[in-house]
């Protein structure tokens, strides 16, 4: 008998970018605030944030697919929401990059002289969407308790404070939220990797029983 092809790699690692995801959104808010010119306004904690999008994108699919065997509606409604979050979110880091270097973003300029306020739409899924992402997150895990509860009433805790603080560019509270989201998610990626664990040592007694 042929045996079935190994999915659990690709689980692995997308539970490593649900671990990881937050991390790198609190370095690069830190950034940010100490290489930088306050949040949203700098070089490396542009960089550091577009990369931290990358992250995101990639740990909302392995939420995504960790719920959907018990939320499918649930998990298609995060990704409709997720992955515009994290590709606009790509693009204000990248936009906290040229204010840095040129003195001037886009969004301040955009609303200054009314003639380019289309391109707000470029940005506005990171301010709505992303916090909505985590918010929802933390409900589906709760109901579905694939993590623990605390852990997700941390993450809706999060991106709550996520929506209060980041907008406004209050600096305390962002970085208490990035904090929050960090206690929140990380122990989400990490019972992800627990089971992506057990559910190969149960195919792989599966395989022995079968011999």
């Amino acid at each position: 008998m042929t045996a079935p092809p190994d999915l659990r790699p690709g689980l692995r690692f997308l539970a490593f970018a649900v671990i990881a995801a937050p991390v790198v959104f609190l370095l690069s808010d830190i950034a940010y605030l100490v290489a930088g010119n306050g949040i949203n306004n700098g070089v490396l904690g542009g960089t550091i944030g577009v990369w931290s999008c990358f992250l995101l994108g990639w740990a909302f699919v392995g939420v995504s697919r960790t719920l959907e065997p018990h939320a499918p509606r649930g998990a298609l409604a995060l990704l409709i929401l997720a992955i515009p979050a994290a590709c606009a979110g790509a693009a204000f880091n990248v936009n906290a990059l040229h204010w840095d270097h040129f003195g001037r973003d886009f969004v301040e300029a955009a609303f200054d002289d009314g003639s380019a306020t289309v391109g707000l739409l470029a940005f506005l899924p990171w301010g709505w969407f992303a916090p909505a992402s985590f918010v929802l997150t933390g409900i589906l895990v709760w109901r579905t308790r694939i993590a623990p509860t605390w852990a997700a009433a941390l993450t809706t805790l999060g991106g709550v404070l996520f929506f209060s603080g980041r907008p406004a560019g209050i600096e305390p509270l962002t970085i208490a939220a990035d904090v929050v989201l960090v206690l929140g998610v990380v122990p989400i990626g990490l019972a992800m990797l627990s089971r992506a664990g057990h559910d190969r040592a149960v195919s792989r007694a599966s395989q022995v029983a079968a011999l």
